[in-house]
């Protein structure tokens, strides 16, 4: 063989010239070393086997793709299943509200006229003695389920109608038994719910704004809707002062007044 540089002859198995000392080829066996060092030292390292590995991929190791697909879908039905039951209470509490407002637009007007017109029949008492025994009504329509508040057993809401001797609507009460459910006290609050600096004509949301808790009561009269609250907060003293708000508003949602009244135990 021939140097390819001074063309001086060589040996077939030489590497290099002895002549010139040009580098005729690399020895083969180092070249697969050096390759083979090179290579595992740059090695990229599959995500799934080493030691930090993220949830999904930690799931699908241990259970399998076949496995966390159907744990998956379990958790989807569950959250369905949750998101429907709370339409329905949305909704089945919604029904007693819509009711009691669309009653109040017959005050003034027979019992029968609004009975008709709704088609719905109010009774003569309820049937849950504790709400006979605590509120004042001469006609009711109230919900199928109950609840027990503070021990006692109540439709989960009621619509309370009140007449006069003709049999003519005074007023109706939405009440929510259900959120009284939730705790007798109240919702809890950082202080005192004070609306003093709202003057007469505010709007309905601006003055709700800032009392941020649901009504567990509605009453609705001539031209007068007055909202129920319940709540509580810790006192200077320590005390947890439990306090009934009451908020008025005209028939336009324009705002009347408000009054607070402290709840203290009773028969100590």
């Amino acid at each position: 063989m021939d140097c390819p540089k001074c063309g001086k002859k060589i040996g077939e198995n030489d590497n290099v010239c002895t002549n010139c000392g040009v580098v005729i080829k690399e020895n083969s066996e180092n070249t697969k070393l050096s390759t083979k060092l090179f290579n595992k030292k740059n090695k990229k390292k599959n995500p799934l086997e080493t030691s930090k590995l993220g949830k999904t991929e930690k799931l699908r190791s241990k259970f399998g793709l076949k496995h966390l697909k159907i744990l998956f879908a379990i958790i989807a039905v569950a959250l369905i299943v949750l998101l429907i039951i709370t339409l329905v209470v949305s909704i089945a509490s919604a029904k007693g509200k819509k009711l009691a407002s669309k009653t109040s637009e017959y005050i003034g007007k027979t019992v029968a006229v609004a009975e008709s017109k709704l088609d719905v029949h109010f009774k003569d008492k309820s049937g849950y003695s504790g709400l006979n025994k605590a509120l004042e009504f001469d006609y009711v329509e109230e919900s199928e389920d109950s609840v027990k508040v503070d021990g006692m057993t109540y439709p989960e809401w009621a619509v309370l109608i009140t007449v006069d001797k003709k049999q003519n609507i005074k007023s109706v009460k939405y009440c929510d038994f259900k959120l009284l459910k939730k705790n007798i006290k109240g919702v809890e609050c950082d202080k005192l719910i004070n609306l003093d600096k709202y003057d007469k004509g505010t709007s309905f949301d601006k003055v709700l704004d800032s009392v941020k808790i649901d009504p567990y009561s509605i009453s609705y009269s001539n031209d007068l809707v007055t909202y129920r609250y319940r709540y509580w907060y810790d006192s200077d003293t320590g005390d947890e002062q439990q306090v009934i708000l009451d908020v008025s508003f005209d028939g336009d949602n324009k705002f009347l007044y408000y009054s607070s009244d402290l709840v203290y135990p009773a028969n100590l």
